[in-house]
């Protein structure tokens, strides 16, 4: 073989080689693409499924705020009027059924996956805040209950007087107590307007992704 067909031959061998390269580099490529793409995919069901699980929690903050709310600001207008015709009544005061504070769950288990690195900073932010202003506020409610528990009801089954002193005015612990239970309600209804402007704002954000 004369030495331009070994170089001849050379060349094809390393023309081939470059081919057989070319193609492995392109399977390669197209494998990360497709994995890439799987990862995304699976990222954007699991962020829906946890934006779903917060926008629901939002929502039952949104309604039954302004449920408790209207219920605690009830009872003691009621003892208001009671006490504007010169009636003794038991002190207003109102109980949450169930559990004491709202869930959370669903936010906690986004902060703890990093699923809410998915939303914009302002927004994220905002929820942080509200969420622990949110327990913070029932934190409140559970002294406020305690108190109830142990000054308030032991006191029904003995009679509304025994909330009077002697000079016929309702105790004062009594009075503070309705106060903060008031202070209360207004916090939950504001919470309640707020839940409902983070989730329109959670859901615009989930749609888009």
């Amino acid at each position: 073989m004369s030495h331009l067909e070994q170089k001849e031959s050379w060349r094809q061998r390393l023309g081939w080689l470059a081919g057989e390269l070319l193609v492995v580099f392109a399977a390669v490529s197209a494998a990360f693409v497709v994995e890439n793409y799987r990862d995304s995919r699976n990222q954007s069901a699991e962020f829906h499924q946890a934006m779903a699980g917060v926008i629901a929690e939002l929502a039952r903050t949104e309604t039954r705020g302004r449920e408790f709310a209207d219920a605690t600001n009830a009872k003691i207008a009621e003892w208001e009027k009671a006490d504007r015709s010169g009636k003794r009544a038991v002190p207003g005061y109102y109980r949450i059924p169930g559990a004491t504070h709202p869930p959370t769950a669903a936010w906690s288990t986004a902060v703890a996956s990093g699923l809410v690195r998915l939303i914009e900073p302002k927004l994220r932010t905002e929820l942080g805040y509200f969420y622990s202003e949110l327990v913070g506020i029932h934190d409140n409610y559970d002294r406020y209950n305690q108190f109830t528990e142990r000054e308030v009801l032991p006191r029904i089954a003995a009679g509304a007087d025994s909330f009077y002193g002697a000079d016929g005015h309702l105790l004062a612990q009594f009075r503070v107590h309705m106060d903060l239970q008031n202070e209360f309600a207004s916090d939950l209804r504001q919470l309640s307007f707020r839940a409902r402007d983070l989730r329109i704002r959670l859901e615009a954000l989930q749609s888009s992704k």
